[in-house]
């Protein structure tokens, strides 16, 4: 299913229009809005995309809603227990999902950066929904314990509404005795799975508190040595009364928040370790950042505070992060995810290339097509046209007739191959002081070309041969 977002007039992005791909690159100016939308995009993807489903007062009173509302009572009070979604009517819980993400949409880039934020436009669209099969289907716990074969069904007598994916996957909600006033509740849950097909791009939809999508920003440095105070701040600040007191004019004053991306990133840092997915090839990557960019390991000293150390090889004691060169400190996070196997969703990521040195930069872009075509989706802003070139290398390995020749020549393994349908770049530009324009770039013969990129070399080397 190919998913798209359209933005406008947020921030400084008057109009962007974004394909969802398994492998996606912001590039361009500085401060053009590229951190932001990647901000945008971090809360449709995570769990805090369902307050969009909310029904507002300007929903419940339109025509559209109450269609949908009628096809719900018929569905929970009629005697189908099976009915299929047409075409006609997944076109209009979509076209009624989008009206609430019209309502919500202020709210829900406030929550993202913590303070008041407009948008002007925010649209999801979907193609190939049509082609799924969705059905509703009313259940009781007997349906669902001859299902599973189990006899310990739990809830065994409870009626609920459940959506079926191409009869394969299924979520549901429990059906109340007085649902004819709960109506609303079964609409936003329909609204819900729809949302939740946007964000998997697929038919297996994830249930809420099971998305683990990852952000790791721009100051992963800063972050990784400071996390401790943070978090020792956060405790003084939180449970001792005395210092909120004294504390709350500040606050005001300095009105300086994280935004939730970021917090998310302090949270994974302090939780890290604790739970692993069963992904075992996440170790080996782990491996390879061990060998080719870390050469030694980052250890975690305390189960509790999560203190970081750093093993080179070339010691037997582990060091403080402190101490360690700020290559180290900025793969940390990264390499971390990985050691711990945690189980990610999606990954976005600001600028993969800080601090390293161009062979680096290249080892760094192995590890993230890795990681996408392990089936963890990756987003980055980046600054680097070595980023970009290596991705562009690898895209033409893939299609050239010397393919098996070059992976031997340059020890390049399947997995580190993309395909063009699976790239999106789109290129960021100020206009002049309050406008920026977002541009998709589309691959050539050499792949993706970057004007932001070869304009600031072509008037560097201009000013070199007139010198």
């Amino acid at each position: 299913m190919k998913r798209r977002v359209i933005v406008e007039d947020f921030g400084k992005i008057k109009h962007a229009e974004l394909e969802m791909k398994p492998m996606m690159m912001f590039v361009g100016d500085n401060n053009s809005g590229k951190s932001y939308l990647m901000s945008l995009l971090w809360g449709l993807l995570s769990d805090t995309s369902e307050i969009l489903t909310h029904l507002t007062d300007e929903v419940r009173n339109s025509k559209l809603y109450e269609e949908c509302e009628r096809y719900v009572r018929e569905l929970i009070g009629g005697g189908e227990e099976i009915r299929s979604f047409s075409q006609e009517w997944v076109g209009r819980f979509w076209r009624l999902l989008n009206c609430c993400i019209e309502q919500n949409k202020d709210q829900f880039v406030s929550d993202i950066f913590n303070k008041d934020m407009y948008i002007g436009k925010l649209e999801l669209v979907i193609e190939g929904l049509a082609d799924l099969k969705i059905e509703t289907r009313i259940e009781y716990g007997e349906d669902r314990r001859n299902r599973w074969e189990k006899e310990d069904v739990e809830h065994e007598y409870i009626k609920m509404i459940c959506i079926w994916i191409d009869s394969g996957y299924w979520i549901g909600i429990r059906i109340v005795d007085d649902y004819m006033t709960q109506t609303g509740r079964y609409v936003e849950f329909i609204l819900r799975v729809f949302l939740r097909l946007w964000i998997s791009g697929s038919k297996r939809v994830q249930r809420i508190g099971q998305n683990n999508t990852v952000f790791l920003p721009s100051s992963r440095t800063g972050f990784v040595l400071s996390k401790n105070l943070l978090i020792n701040n956060i405790y003084e600040n939180s449970f001792n009364r005395f210092s909120n007191v004294i504390q709350e004019d500040i606050r005001e004053e300095q009105d300086s928040y994280f935004t939730k991306p970021v917090i998310s990133f302090l949270k994974l840092l302090n939780n890290i370790g604790d739970r692993e997915s069963g992904r075992q090839k996440l170790e080996q990557l782990a491996d390879f950042i061990e060998q080719t960019i870390l050469h030694g390991k980052v250890e975690i000293q305390n189960a509790i505070s999560k203190s970081f150390m750093y093993k080179p090889e070339t010691l037997n004691e582990p060091i403080q992060m402190y101490l360690a060169s700020a290559i180290v400190t900025e793969i940390t996070p990264l390499y971390l995810l990985c050691k711990y196997r945690y189980g990610m969703s999606q990954m976005f990521i600001e600028e993969p290339e800080m601090c390293m040195h161009p062979k680096l930069q290249v080892l760094v872009a192995r590890v993230l097509v890795r990681l996408c075509n392990m089936g963890v989706p990756v987003t980055m802003t980046t600054h680097s046209d070595i980023m970009i070139q290596h991705i562009n290398n690898m895209l033409r390995v893939k299609n050239s007739h010397k393919k098996q020749e070059l992976m031997a020549k340059y020890k390049i393994e399947e997995q580190d191959l993309l395909g063009t349908e699976d790239v999106g770049v789109y290129q960021f530009s100020c206009q002049g002081n309050d406008s920026s324009q977002v541009v998709e770039l589309k691959a050539a013969e050499m792949g993706f070309e970057t004007t932001t990129f070869s304009d600031a070399f072509e008037e560097m080397l201009e000013l070199t041969y007139d010198i």
